[in-house]
């Protein structure tokens, strides 16, 4: 892990607290779920649910002015992070993808639902092989349960 752990720790918590009042639009049920192990607790919808991109977009963001994009990074990610872009701010809203670019970034992760996973590895590292507990990993990234 080459990334400083406050770096990590920051953009998951900013992300976190942008979550409380943006949705955010991740591929499937593994990658909301692995959000929520970080405790976030604002709106987080998978895409997989039988319905055409523009049709869920549309559900989605119907009441919003805003949503962040969250798919994973690979191939598929990449394409589908673009067609939700362009279908998102199609429907004059705004797609924020700042926050898939940052994690993309850090090369923690080839998918969202390994973000939690990725995370505790960089404490442990961090701390040396320290024994280390969920508790003390969500307060680090200042996300009290």
């Amino acid at each position: 892990m080459t990334q400083p752990v406050e770096k990590v720790f920051e953009l998951v918590e900013r992300l976190a607290e942008k979550n409380d009042d943006v949705p955010i639009i991740v591929e499937g049920r593994n990658d909301v779920e692995g959000l929520r192990s970080l405790g976030f607790k604002g709106e987080i919808h998978s895409l997989n649910h039988g319905k055409s991109i523009f049709h869920r977009v549309e559900e989605i963001i119907r009441e919003r002015k805003e949503v962040i994009i969250l798919p994973d990074f690979d191939r598929k990610g990449i394409a589908l992070k673009e067609a939700l872009r362009r279908c998102v701010e199609g429907m004059g809203k705004t797609a924020d993808t700042y926050y898939w670019s940052r994690i993309r970034s850090l090369n923690l992760v080839n998918c969202i639902e390994d973000l939690p996973r990725a995370i505790e590895r960089c404490v442990v590292s961090e701390r040396m092989g320290k024994t280390i507990n969920r508790y003390y990993i969500l307060t680090g990234i200042g996300i009290k349960r």
